[in-house]
């Protein structure tokens, strides 16, 4: 019995030394300089990340965005160069913008990404016709919206209150902003080395005028942009400054270009406004360029954009000559009237718009820049649908 029982504790207290020498070979001060440490584990990364958009705002985003709401449907422009072939797999619902106010663009898109027909409508965000709820129902993992907006459109706010993150992009200043945008949407979409690509690209075009323009001297040549959306039967808006006196969009182009703007003064909501005829006949500017684009409402306007011709567009063009006094004025008289497409200001292809300005106020020292050729190259290189139509005319002196 005593034999048996003693067999049974040999073991036992052999595996007693065994943990005992284990654990003081383990204890710090006792690890040799051969023994590994087990690295730490790099922490698993958050589901979530911060951005600050270009309303200044902190907006928390998830790490993956598979779902978004366009509230900006003219936007698409920049998405569309940025996300190319892939534009429409992630696009669950956008505003109506796009297809009331720039139809040809609409439907070039459409033609090339059929799937976009089939994405909700969800009304006009201009006019606040947007449904919080109608948006809530698409569970978007973030809705994109600009900054004219913000304090301006209640589904915007009902969407923040219900937790959906909303992101702001801008376009104030065309020089910069659609540039900043672009960078801000290559972070959302993890596309940031497309969009400094892109960026780079816009940003020598852009310099182009700038380097040249500031070494200028002479005269300052006076200008007058008007919206061509009601023809020339009515004076649309003109561009000065927003209500809150900054100068934004085309009212910002002019601001920044060696040239004097006769409608600096005239305020609006978006920086628009219509001037005095008898004001500006006073002020007889020597360039008179409207703009134009796609307005389906509105069949009188100049139309200009993918599938505009320029026939019907200079005929368009001609009807501003016959308002009254027009004849007059020196613009007309040297055959100084142009048309350009009034969307080039408002996304990153406003490159395009600065050169034309920029050619159209300096003819001779500017006589080499061609910046239709420019705006082709971009959509050569960035964009989903070929370049097509009719984006800027000029009437020549007769």
């Amino acid at each position: 019995m005593f034999r048996k029982t003693a067999l049974i504790c040999l073991p036992l207290a052999a595996l007693v030394v065994l943990i005992s020498l284990s654990l003081v070979s383990s204890w710090p001060g006792n690890r040799t300089s051969t023994q590994k440490e087990i690295p730490p584990q790099e922490p698993t990364p958050s589901a979530f990340r911060q951005l600050t958009d270009l309303a200044g705002r902190s907006v928390t985003l998830p790490e993956n965005i598979n779902r978004f709401v366009l509230m900006r449907g003219l936007a698409l422009y920049d998405l569309a160069a940025l996300l190319g072939d892939q534009l429409d797999e992630k696009l669950v619902g956008w505003d109506s913008s796009l297809q009331s106010s720039d139809r040809d663009a609409y439907d070039k898109f459409v033609a090339r990404f059929p799937g976009l027909k089939q994405i909700p409508l969800l009304g006009d965000s201009l006019r606040d016709g947007v449904s919080a709820e109608a948006v809530l129902a698409l569970q978007p993992d973030v809705v994109i919206a600009g900054t004219y907006m913000v304090g301006q459109t209640k589904c915007l706010e009902q969407l923040e209150q219900a937790g959906v993150p909303v992101l702001y992009l801008n376009s104030d200043d065309p020089f910069r902003d659609p540039q900043k945008s672009l960078l801000l949407l290559g972070k959302v979409f993890q596309q940031e080395p497309r969009a400094r690509e892109i960026v780079d690209w816009v940003d020598r075009e852009f310099a182009v005028v700038q380097e040249r323009m500031s070494g200028l001297d002479g005269p300052i040549p006076s200008i007058y942009v008007e919206a061509g959306t009601s023809g020339a039967g009515r004076y649309g808006n003109t561009f000065g400054s927003n209500l809150q006196g900054q100068r934004v969009n085309w009212g910002s182009i002019l601001s920044q270009l060696r040239c004097q703007n006769v409608a600096k003064d005239v305020s609006g909501a978006y920086g628009m406004g219509v001037i005095q005829p008898e004001f500006l006949l006073t002020s007889n500017p020597s360039v008179i360029v409207i703009t134009g684009a796609c307005w389906t409402a509105h069949p009188e306007s100049l139309r200009l954009g993918y599938d505009a011709r320029p026939e019907p567009a200079l005929e368009t063009l001609r009807q501003y000559e016959n308002r009254p006094g027009w004849s007059e004025l020196d613009a007309i008289q040297n055959g100084r009237l142009y048309g350009l497409n009034t969307r080039l200001g408002s996304h990153v292809t406003a490159f395009a718009a600065v050169q034309q300005l920029t050619k159209w106020l300096y003819p001779r020292e500017f006589s080499d820049l061609n910046p239709q050729q420019r705006l082709q190259e971009f959509h050569e290189r960035f964009m989903p649908i070929e370049y097509s139509g009719t984006w800027m005319v000029e009437l020549k002196a007769p």
